[in-house]
């Protein structure tokens, strides 16, 4: 892949503007995206001056018809996308602004949710792009550990619930010497702070596995597979998600509402 033009001189401006670390390399992502996209499938000279809106629509049209892009996704693309090049056409470093004519798309807002990805977890274990702690978390929420208590997490606390030796090794690595051992910890092996502290160290395998990797959302895609199940009986599911069954109850009416995507990462 080839770095955008000006990245250097774009990230410098938006520490500038205030934004934090990983909004900007959130951009970055968007923007590098793009460009490679652009470079690959320009049917003229690939560069800032000839760069065209036309240009962008191919890429969007892209994303949404060939990638199955979700319309936030797309609308995260137009915003990333207009912050740079309105940079670019605002410091005189390319002749046009490319946005002029490309609004944000409006959406349904009916809650959707990606049930399959669980199917998937050894798939997604043995790929390389994706980060020993998006592992820990996919595991830990597969097999039904709750959010909010993921950080105080230790080996011993999983071991019996979870057999597979693949997964205890990635939960287990890497090996610290304190004991109890926590799942997620600093590198000098000291508890996170909070949950966003851990949402900010998975930021980039988002686009990766084209799933939101927000441990609450996570907790919900793992409770509606149990409630679509038809096996599964009240007290089944009183046992696997630990709650009432008015809880299930709610559980059940606010799956009629939402609407479930299938598992499709970017690898």
């Amino acid at each position: 892949m080839y770095d955008f033009p000006y990245i250097n001189n774009f990230n410098d401006w938006c520490s500038t503007r205030h934004l934090q670390a990983q909004t900007i390399q959130s951009i970055n992502q968007s923007v590098n995206y793009f460009w490679n996209y652009y470079l690959t499938n320009a049917n003229h000279t690939p560069n800032l001056d000839e760069l065209s809106s036309q240009d962008i629509r191919s890429f969007l049209v892209n994303l949404e018809v060939n990638e199955n892009r979700s319309v936030q996704t797309l609308n995260k693309y137009i915003t990333h996308l207009k912050k740079y090049f309105s940079f670019l056409y605002d410091h005189k470093l390319m002749p046009n602004y490319v946005l002029t004519d490309i609004k944000g798309h409006t959406f349904d807002r009916t809650p959707r949710f990606c049930l399959d990805w669980i199917d998937s977890l050894d798939k997604i274990i043995a790929n390389e792009k994706v980060s020993l702690d998006t592992k820990k978390l996919l595991i830990l929420i597969a097999y039904g550990f709750e959010p909010n208590k993921l950080l105080g997490l230790t080996i011993a606390d999983v071991q019996g619930k979870i057999n597979k030796k693949t997964y205890i090794d990635i939960l287990s690595t890497p090996a610290l010497p304190n004991l109890p051992q926590l799942i997620f910890h600093t590198k000098k092996g000291r508890p996170l702070s909070a949950l966003p502290s851990l949402s900010r160290r998975i930021l980039a395998d988002r686009d990766t596995l084209n799933l939101d990797l927000t441990p609450g959302k996570l907790r919900l895609s793992y409770i509606y597979r149990l409630v679509n199940d038809s096996s599964l009986s009240d007290d089944d599911l009183t046992n696997l998600i630990h709650c009432n069954r008015k809880t299930i109850t709610y559980y059940r009416d606010q799956a009629t509402k939402a609407s479930f995507i299938k598992f499709k990462p970017n690898f």
